[in-house]
């Protein structure tokens, strides 16, 4: 087993690794659980693996649960979530870590590339750790006085609902299962004890106790935060590809440039 540092802040690649070997996980697990929590995102390529290795793999880094979303499970692992699509407009072109209006969201996430189109279709991770260390003192004194308000409705569900477009009542129940909640802007990472922000564009609505107009410059700051160069790795999918990353301390981004191509991703939440 080789590592590959693809920046110097974010993001590595094990090569010469057969995931589909117990033996090898068994064999390397501590080494790769150090590596995900040191470099926040790591990669695999010409991985053959199927719904149970990947599991075994995700299980390295947390616990897993069945698949209880929009997308459809694995007709043989009820723990693997089948995403397609052909580039249509999803939500995830935007910086975002996963499920943050839980109160406990994932800890991590293990993405298996199937089907990908011939171009286009990467996957962006930014630091928050490095974000938060790129702060002086002042500013990151004044951030750990805050919280963020998380929530997963967006103003076109809200319109959809309004309209009648939600007969089953789905969204009327999430919306009484999942409140609004409310995160601390900067977290500890439990295992690092490095210290991150934990704003995100996607479902993060307003700071507080500051007032509106605060609040919405805060936000717009602190979101540009994950557009740094500096602090990111983008990776080019091919078939056989794994990334798993550490949804407490990266944002990721889905870039939306491959339709009308499909695509297939098989992902495992880790907790």
């Amino acid at each position: 087993m080789t590592i590959e540092n693809l920046t110097p802040v974010i993001g590595s690649i094990v090569h010469d690794i057969d995931l589909s070997d117990p033996g090898v996980l068994e064999a390397h697990g501590d080494e790769l659980r150090r590596l995900f929590l040191d470099r926040q995102v790591i990669f695999f390529r010409n991985q053959k693996i199927d719904g149970a290795s990947q599991v075994n793999l995700a299980r390295l880094f947390g616990s897993v649960r069945p698949v209880s979303s929009t997308f459809p499970s694995h007709p043989d692992n009820e723990y693997v979530e089948i995403l397609k699509s052909k580039g249509s407009r999803t939500g995830t072109d935007i910086w975002h870590a996963d499920l943050t209006w839980q109160e406990n969201p994932p800890v991590g996430a293990c993405l298996y590339a199937v089907n990908v189109p011939q171009s286009g279709g990467d996957t962006m991770w930014a630091s928050m750790t490095d974000a938060y260390d790129s702060l002086d003192d002042r500013v990151r004194e004044l951030l750990e006085q805050l919280k963020a308000v998380h929530d997963w409705e967006g103003p076109e569900l809200i319109a959809s609902i309004k309209a009648g477009k939600d007969p089953d009542g789905r969204y009327a129940d999430m919306r009484l299962r999942f409140p609004p909640i409310e995160h601390p802007v900067v977290k500890v990472h439990p295992e690092t004890g490095r210290k991150l922000i934990f704003v995100n564009s996607l479902y993060c609505k307003r700071i507080t106790p500051l007032p509106h107009g605060e609040s919405a410059r805060l936000l717009d700051y602190l979101s540009n935060l994950a557009n740094v160069p500096e602090r990111q790795v983008r990776f080019r999918w091919q078939p056989g590809s794994i990334a798993i990353w550490d949804n407490r301390s990266v944002q990721h981004y889905a870039v939306n440039d491959y339709h009308p191509f499909p695509r297939e991703m098989h992902r495992v939440a880790i907790f």
